[in-house]
């Protein structure tokens, strides 16, 4: 049976951006994703990056784990954040030669534009990564499976974090989509 990778978008010693509304990426993904695992385990495995003293080691660590496994794609978990609290929009960071990762991402976005009303920021909301040295880049240049990096909303934004803290409503959105996408 195929499986899709939930990656949580960082972790305790680095939680990432904060939102008054739904806290730090951190432990908003991590309540998302055990949510999602609890709707349909069978068909998802989190990964979490234990703390080491930086990313790329926690990230090495995470991948070898990764890529002991055939997923038919990956989703690493996270939200933007901005000085500016009128940004908004969802994107995603996808290997800029898999047109399988812009397929997926360009769907979850359509749907994240349906759901919750998100705007697609600049490339059809592609960020294409060229290598791991890019922001993000390195789970999606060194997975051996399509993977994709999420930000669907602006966490600063406190219209949009309204509408994602619906915790049931994410998890269902994220449900649908790996199992349609399976």
């Amino acid at each position: 049976m195929e499986k899709v990778a939930l990656i949580i978008g960082h972790n305790a010693r680095s939680k990432g951006a904060f939102s008054m509304i739904v806290g730090s990426e951190f432990s908003y993904w991590k309540n998302i994703a055990e949510k999602v695992k609890g709707e349909i385990p069978e068909l998802v495995d989190i990964y979490e990056r234990k703390p080491n003293t930086n990313y790329v080691i926690e990230m090495k660590e995470v991948l070898k784990e990764l890529n002991k496994n055939d997923y038919k794609f990956c989703l690493e978990l996270h939200f933007n954040s901005s000085l500016s609290l009128s940004a908004k929009g969802c994107e995603c960071l996808v290997y800029h030669k898999n047109d399988k990762a812009k397929k997926l991402a360009i769907d979850l976005m359509a749907r994240l534009q349906n759901d919750f009303k998100s705007t697609i920021r600049g490339n059809r909301g592609l960020i294409e990564v060229q290598d791991s040295n890019t922001r993000g880049g390195y789970g999606i240049c060194n997975s051996k499976d399509t993977y994709i990096l999420i930000e669907p909303f602006f966490g600063s934004n406190i219209d949009e974090a309204l509408r994602f803290s619906i915790v049931k409503d994410v998890v269902s959105l994220l449900v649908e989509f790996i199992k349609d996408n399976l």
